[in-house]
């Protein structure tokens, strides 16, 4: 027997089947949606909980009362995909495979529970000792220090940016120097987004930014405002974090905790162009030493 949703009136014809298109049939009943929800192992639950006389609203609320809360987030996020599978069906004549729908939806849960630990993190509050001393990445990950210096003689940016692993080891260093001046918050983030760059074009994926700029960190995990090359900038860094560097987060840190990159920044003006360094730079090799104990 074919599920009608009520109150919807079948006005067009489904992208993938015969059969009309209503609300319950592009969510649920349509056998690209189907597989998508047996892909996801729930699909028993969600045929159990539709009843056909009832809107779709009724439909979706009597499934997530009969889902494990856990299961809500990645419920709602397949529901999401699959109306976006079928409007690049309709307006680009797009078909994607089922596993690319569910990739797409996992893919955006990972965003989000990322984007919710790191604010975590953000607003957890440490003591001033914990605050006034570098300290080392958890086991399997990198930390990235990244600071902006600001040259009026030299009418330039520095950009000095530092990685060091677990064992709080050096990795790379870089320094960088724009022109013209820019207003500090902007160089900051500037700063950062430079580093989102280059650690995706090294594809150390799982990496803990430090910066000493609250307002950049503040802006990158609450609202962004306004238009302007900060926003524009800022919008880049938020792209890179919820896209390919998933596994990454930003965290304000004190000026003393950033004192690597700080020194880095400072020599950046006085140079032609950008440098990696493979080796430890000598301006912050008494830095490293003292920070890795």
């Amino acid at each position: 027997m074919r599920l009608q949703a009520r109150g919807v009136n079948c006005t067009s014809q489904c992208p993938f089947c015969d059969e009309q298109e209503d609300s319950l049939h592009a969510l649920f009943l349509c056998t690209k949606s189907s597989q998508c929800w047996q892909r996801l192992g729930i699909w028993n639950i969600v045929l159990n909980a539709l009843i056909t006389l009832e809107d779709i609203s009724h439909n979706i609320f009597r499934i997530l009362r009969r889902l494990d809360k856990s299961q809500h987030p990645i419920f709602s996020v397949l529901m999401w995909s699959i109306w976006r599978h079928r409007n690049n069906k309709v307006w680009n004549d797009i078909i994607e495979t089922c596993q690319s729908v569910c990739d797409r939806a996992s893919t955006l849960l990972t965003s989000w529970t990322n984007a919710q630990i790191a604010k975590t993190v953000l607003h957890s509050v440490a003591s001033p000792r914990e605050n006034s001393k570098w300290s080392k990445p958890s086991p399997g990950r990198y930390k990235c220090n990244v600071d902006a210096s600001f040259s009026e003689s030299l009418n330039r940016v520095g950009i000095g940016i530092c990685i060091r692993d677990d064992r709080g080891a050096f990795v790379l260093a870089r320094t960088e120097c724009f022109t013209p001046l820019l207003e500090v918050d902007t160089g900051e983030a500037l700063g950062l987004l430079t580093a989102l760059r280059w650690v995706k074009h090294l594809q150390l994926w799982n990496m803990d930014f430090e910066v000493d700029s609250k307002t950049v960190v503040d802006i990158i995990y609450g609202k962004q405002m306004g238009v302007s090359d900060f926003s524009a900038i800022i919008n880049d860094c938020c792209h890179l974090l919820c896209t390919d560097l998933m596994n990454s987060h930003v965290k304000f840190i004190r000026r003393q905790t950033n004192e690597a990159a700080h020194s880095l920044a400072r020599e950046a003006p006085s140079e032609a162009s950008f440098h990696i360094f493979y080796n430890i730079p000598t301006c912050i090799e008494t830095i490293l030493i003292n920070e890795m104990h």
